[in-house]
């Protein structure tokens, strides 16, 4: 047996030096004909690779802090009109980390057979149902000729990337310092983003994430922010230590100023239901809640800054232009808005010629609204295995903040929950799912929610088999006490 085992070792670090040997090869060759400033980046990339070789939780950090502080590298449209490839693929910095950190994954667990690829998780049959809809959907509109060439199934990868952060952290968390780690390193991304956004303001223009390219993103921004803002007021509720509760609700509060400078009204949209599902989730201190919102409208109505009540009020007050405006009751909505509905209301009636699967990925033309590009891009199958997987998801947040005493869990799980009523609210004007500088962090922490609810049913599991082994040997004591 022992030589058997000596025997694979030696044929796994064999096969190991083989593909490194092959590869190195490749890399040689590709350099060559590169120009030398590609070399630097070809470097860096395989020394990351190797570190996430060695350890994935190295890598895992070095994605967490490149989830909003990562380059872009390039982009640009692939076909011409108003489709979704029209508005272009733009590849970033921790787009290429996941590819590193996911094929060394993959390396490691070929030699390792003990680790296996895909450890069981909840949500696995619901993600890999979602990922085969969008599939089918982009092959039935490839088939039908709504769909060109690869295009779709690209922008399917694009979509989906944002999975490999889940399996990933699901396949590599082993304990609960782990889960703790990774918060704090999340949290510090959080405050340098919060940094880099709020020094934009002096500039007068909406405040973006760093590294946006010449067209910021500001939606994004305040999706981000409104996740990671719902993950640390759930932690400062939760939290026993004094010290560290006052930082986070110092770190909240500064979030929150480039959060207001995003002029993104979705994201305005969403924050009231982050606050009314907080109040849900404690009962005790709804009318202290009730209380402070009150305060917060009337602090907003006195003190809000001008740019931020002007971009708020240009919904219902864009005075007079000759473009076409929709009217609901004696209430006027902006050109934009009107617009976004329009659109919205097109795509609801285009999407009854095919209504099961849609028109596939790319299919249609371009939608900046999540629920209406499920509908024409996947069809009623995408809608229903969306709600399906969001259902699971708020179940693991719910079982981890229900059942837990531990203040970390408790806080994570009411801060997915939270983070994710406000993210769907969030994705009424924004395509909020497909977004992987937000969808990245939120499958991180959906990721570390399923396993601390995994620690809690091993730990549960363990206490019960150890008072069934304390009665079982009390019951034998007695019976020997008895034959005796």
């Amino acid at each position: 047996m022992a030589f058997k085992s000596n025997s694979n070792l030696m044929s796994g670090q064999s096969s190991f030096l083989l593909v490194i040997t092959v590869f190195c090869l490749i890399i040689a060759a590709v350099m060559a004909k590169l120009p030398p400033a590609y070399g630097g980046v070809i470097v860096v990339g395989i020394i990351v690779f190797m570190a996430t070789f060695m350890s994935t939780e190295a890598g895992l950090y070095l994605l967490i802090c490149s989830m909003l502080l990562s380059p872009e590298f390039g982009g640009g449209g692939l076909e011409g009109g108003d489709t979704t490839a029209s508005r272009g693929v733009t590849i970033r910095g921790e787009d290429m980390l996941l590819v590193l950190l996911g094929f060394a994954w993959l390396m490691r667990t070929a030699i390792h057979k003990d680790l296996g690829l895909i450890r069981p998780t909840p949500l696995n049959g619901s993600i890999g149902i979602y990922v085969a809809v969008y599939l089918f959907a982009t092959l039935a509109g490839f088939i039908a000729g709504h769909v060109r060439g690869i295009t779709g199934f690209f922008y399917v990868l694009k979509y989906v990337e944002y999975f490999i952060v889940y399996f990933i952290v699901s396949n590599n968390l082993e304990t609960r310092d782990q889960i703790r780690r990774f918060i704090i390193t999340m949290l510090i991304t959080a405050f340098i983003v919060s940094i880099t956004a709020t020094a934009q303001i002096p500039g007068g223009e909406r405040v973006s994430a760093p590294f946006e390219g010449e067209r910021g993103e500001p939606n994004t921004l305040g999706g981000y922010l409104l996740l990671i803002g719902s993950v640390v007021a759930g932690l400062a509720i939760n939290l026993k230590d004094k010290s560290i509760t006052r930082w986070l609700w110092m770190l909240l509060a500064f979030m929150f100023i480039p959060f207001m400078f995003t002029q993104s009204r979705g994201s305005y949209l969403a924050l009231p239901f982050v606050y009314m599902t907080f109040g849900f989730l404690l009962p005790s201190k709804r009318i202290k809640m009730v209380v402070l919102a009150v305060v917060f409208v009337i602090f907003g109505v006195l003190f809000m800054p001008a740019t931020v009540t002007d971009r708020i009020m240009y919904t219902f007050e864009q005075g007079y232009t000759q473009q076409k405006k929709v009217k609901i009751g004696d209430v006027e909505l902006d050109t934009s808005t009107t617009e976004r509905l329009e659109s919205w209301t097109r795509a609801l009636s285009d999407g009854i010629k095919s209504p099961i699967w849609g028109f596939g990925v790319t299919g249609y033309g371009f939608l900046d609204a999540q629920y209406p590009r499920i509908w024409v891009e996947t069809g009623l199958l995408g809608l229903f295995f969306f709600g399906s997987l969001m259902y699971k998801v708020f179940k693991q947040g719910f079982q981890l903040y229900g059942n837990t005493e531990d203040p970390l869990f408790k806080g994570l799980g009411m801060g997915l929950i939270a983070g994710t009523v406000g993210l769907l609210f969030h994705a009424l004007g924004a395509n909020t799912f497909m977004i992987v500088r937000v969808m990245e962090p939120f499958w991180l922490i959906v990721g570390m929610v399923v396993f601390a609810n995994k620690l809690e049913a091993d730990a549960a599991a363990k206490e019960i088999a150890e008072e069934v082994e304390t009665t079982a040997s009390g019951v034998a004591a007695i019976r020997a006490r008895g034959s005796a």
